[in-house]
């Protein structure tokens, strides 16, 4: 991802600036995903057939995600708190007749008074959401009861990750590849979501000698660091360490949305 130079500004700042760039930047760019993507599929799978339904593309960015859903024939409502991303995403619809994607400028602590929705999808959003349990409360007013959810987060999988981020990340000449207050998501936060759905979480790639190549050796070395996470991935109880998790929503027993 290609951001703004100074990473260090406010997290609202950062994104609006960021998203200002639009087509001039690839991260904030509007266009549709390609067909395979394989998180916008798993997504696919949980939800099941869309047409008609109502999804909630929360923290939707440059758009995507949300395109992706509307060409499955999902009534699409799409929020962000970037002034900047809302309107290309806007403008993007408008030119194309996409008709079926609802975009506004929207924090997520505001989501319940748009449901209810039958599918939320979030990629990268929920650590960045603050004080979290009141959102797990938001979140299961925003969606009908035999609604489901699947988010593509980070993972907080050990407690070193979350003192490095805040000690050392934007500094010594370590990179900053996000805001200056977000966090990686935690067990406990999955734990909250335990109150109000059934939770099922996947780890579907190991990403953690990746780490080490993206932050500490300048993306060095990456084809050693893939193939020893490839050697952990084939270790089931290692696979929590990944920095990557599908983690899934929904009603009835874990078995019943995986």
């Amino acid at each position: 991802m290609s951001v703004p130079p100074d990473a260090a500004r406010p997290a609202a700042e950062f994104w609006e600036t960021l998203f200002a760039q639009g087509a001039s930047n690839s991260y904030s760019t509007v266009e549709m995903p390609p067909a395979d993507d394989p998180v916008l599929l798993a997504a696919l799978q949980s939800f099941g057939a869309l047409d008609g339904k109502r999804l909630l593309d929360i923290g939707c960015g440059s758009g995507r995600a949300s395109l992706f859903f509307a060409s499955h024939g999902a009534r699409v409502t799409s929020v962000d708190l970037s002034a900047n991303a809302i309107a290309n995403l806007t403008q993007f619809c408008a030119a194309r007749g996409i008709t079926n994607i609802d975009a506004r400028v929207l924090a997520a602590m505001q989501i319940d008074a748009l449901g209810p929705f039958e599918c939320v999808f979030g990629s990268m959003i929920l650590h960045h959401i603050e004080p979290f349990h009141e959102f797990a409360a938001i979140l299961r007013r925003a969606m009908t009861d035999d609604g489901r959810a699947f988010f593509w987060e980070n993972h907080l999988a050990l407690p070193m990750m979350g003192w490095f981020r805040t000690h050392c990340v934007g500094r010594f000449g370590i990179p900053r590849h996000g805001d200056t207050e977000e966090v990686p998501f935690s067990d406990a936060e999955v734990d909250q979501l335990r109150s109000y759905f059934q939770v099922n979480v996947e780890y579907p790639e190991m990403m953690l000698f990746k780490l080490f190549s993206l932050y500490l050796l300048g993306r060095r070395l990456t084809g050693v660091a893939e193939r020893l996470d490839d050697l952990l991935y084939n270790v089931k109880p290692l696979r929590r360490l990944s920095y990557r998790q599908f983690v899934r929503l929904g009603p009835g027993s874990p078995a019943g949305f995986r």
